[in-house]
Order: C-alpha cells, then sequence, then structure tokens
C-alpha cells in the first residue's frame, strides 16, 4: 500500500494570471501509478485556470469547497460542493472563482499526464 496526505504535498503554485495551486496526489512518479492521476486544484477567489485542452486524457473534476464555474468548450457550469464534470480529451477547458473563497476541486485524469505535457498545458514554468 501506498499512502499520501493531501497537505504533506507541496505542488506546483501558480501565480497570476491563473492563480492557483495544483497538488499531485497519486501519480506514475510517486504512487507508481500506470492508468490514472489524481490531484487536487485550488483556485483563488477572482482567478481563473488558463483554458487548455489535453490532446489524450479525459478529466473528471468533483467540487469539495467553494463556489464557481467551469468552461467546458461552449458550455458553463455552476460548480458547488458536490458537482461532478466530465472532460474529455481535446475538449477545451477552464475552472472559474467568481466567488469569494478558495475553489477547490478533486480532479481525475486518464490516462496519467506525462510532465512536460502537463506543464506546458497549465504553463507551469521551471
Amino acid at each position: 500500500m501506498k499512502y499520501i496526505r493531501e497537505q504533506d504535498v507541496e505542488g506546483d503554485r501558480i501565480g497570476p494570471p491563473h492563480q492557483r495551486v495544483i497538488r499531485h496526489l497519486v501519480t506514475p512518479e510517486n504512487m507508481g501509478s500506470k492508468y490514472l492521476w489524481l490531484g487536487t486544484s485550488s483556485v483563488d477567489p477572482g482567478f481563473t485556470s488558463n483554458a487548455h485542452a489535453h490532446e489524450d486524457q479525459e478529466e473528471v473534476f468533483y467540487c469539495v469547497s467553494g463556489r464557481g464555474r467551469i468552461q467546458v468548450d461552449d458550455e458553463d457550469a455552476l460548480l458547488e460542493p458536490g458537482v461532478v464534470v466530465y472532460v474529455p480529451p481535446k475538449a477545451i477547458h477552464r475552472l472559474i472563482n467568481d466567488g469569494d473563497e478558495i475553489l477547490k476541486v478533486v480532479s481525475a485524469v486518464a490516462p496519467p499526464f506525462i510532465p512536460e505535457k502537463y506543464k506546458a498545458d497549465h504553463l507551469i514554468k521551471d
């Protein structure tokens, strides 16, 4: 068994204009997963994630706390605790926190991210 606590994962801190923290909880690198990436994204109030698509991965978002929206291609949906959204491969998507508290989602991606492609998709610089 492999075990990890979210609060022990530093994650990627992304600054403005897409201020958020992405924590990698289950990856091939840290847990040895072959078919899945699992993590959290915490988007600060007034910010959005960058609009992007994943060529080969499907992604599921589960809202844990806060309120906001998600855009998937030309659709827009409310995010609030308990809402689940499926994003197919190639769909352009982004999280929007238009609330006054941190918007936190758990996301699962399959197949898992390739680190270099993940960084490019999410505008992360070394």
